[in-house]
């Protein structure tokens, strides 16, 4: 069985490839893995954190009231996982804004003919502690179960990205497609992926935004509604980390420079360097002068920021320790 998604010229031309992790759809699709608990080596850190809070923190209430939403498998709510540009913060707010009309006909569609329990039903119908209720539940989980482990999500996410920029530059749009994942192939002028179950997206014009995910397993993912901005969930590559005699850099550069360096694998502004590695903007702009004036990145302005980007002298050290233990977050502030 396929999703077969239809492109026009338009779309190749409007197709984009988001900069960071999305929370909605890494915890969404967390929770799948959560309930799964496949033999995936890739997840195995992460499981073994979730029985270590589990031991130490009572997470059973918000687990149980997620999952009630999210099914090891099928179908989910799409209100879940709502297009943004931000952070979790933002993502939240639009969750939270979900039109009661909405609520109740996307839970009427995931639940069909299974009796709903007394907190869904008070969703349903857009109760206000209800909206508070699922609310707190995401945050305590992102908290607790996503948090500690951003380090290596972006990590993966970012280098993922990197090796898909060199694809659209050495092939456009249509070398991109055709190298996301194992599950999915392009047959021009239609993108046809892996899927519980055979379906068509005509996108019209509209193009695509293409989220990869740490946590999306073998299959892409996308919305239910045809009608909301397409959107394809697809799973990062994971490329084994190249060994090397660089165990050092660390205490060469500092742990958090060296960081920075690992974040680099794609250039980006500064405030998106912030973002990747957790710090301030200035801290982060001080982080890069270090590593201009040492030959290992280049900085240019391009309209109203500053983009850094690896040399290959930076591109060599970065990529002789990516993946490695030092790259776990910044310093303590």
């Amino acid at each position: 069985m396929a999703l077969r998604i239809h492109f026009t010229a338009d779309d190749l031309t409007r197709i984009t490839v988001a900069s960071r992790p999305d929370p909605m759809w890494e915890l969404v699709n967390s929770l799948h893995i959560l309930q799964r608990r496949p033999t995936v080596s890739a997840y195995a850190p992460w499981l073994r954190h979730v029985r270590q809070r589990l031991a130490s923190s009572d997470l059973r209430s918000p687990i149980r009231l997620l999952t009630t939403l999210v099914p090891p498998r099928g179908d989910f709510p799409d209100f879940l996982t709502p297009p943004h540009k931000g952070g979790l913060e933002a993502a939240r707010d639009l969750v939270l804004a979900t039109p009661a009309s909405r609520l109740r006909t996307e839970l009427s569609g995931c639940y069909g003919q299974r009796r709903p329990s007394t907190w869904l039903r008070r969703l349903a119908e857009g109760e206000r502690g209800a909206r508070q209720e699922l609310d707190g539940a995401f945050l305590t989980y992102f908290r607790e179960l996503l948090a500690p482990q951003l380090h290596l999500i972006d990590d993966v996410v970012h280098a993922d990205r990197a090796h898909h920029s060199r694809d659209v530059l050495a092939g456009g749009a249509e070398r991109l497609l055709n190298t996301l994942s194992p599950s999915i192939r392009w047959e021009p002028p239609t993108l046809v992926a892996d899927y519980p179950r055979d379906g068509d997206l005509h996108l019209g014009g509209r193009g695509i935004s293409l989220v990869p995910s740490f946590f999306c397993t073998e299959r892409p993912v996308t919305l239910i509604d045809p009608e909301l901005p397409p959107v394809l969930v697809y799973p990062v590559s994971r490329r084994p980390a190249s060994a090397g005699p660089l165990d050092g850099l660390p205490e060469l550069l500092g742990r958090t420079r060296a960081l920075a360096l690992c974040a680099l694998s794609s250039p980006c502004s500064t405030g998106e360097l912030a973002r990747r590695i957790g710090v301030s903007i200035g801290t982060a702009s001080k982080h890069a002068s270090v590593l201009r004036t040492t030959k290992l990145i280049t900085s240019t302005r391009r309209g109203g920021e500053v983009v850094h980007a690896l040399t290959p002298l930076g591109r060599e050290l970065a990529q002789g320790r990516r993946g490695g233990a030092w790259c776990c977050g910044p310093d303590p502030a």
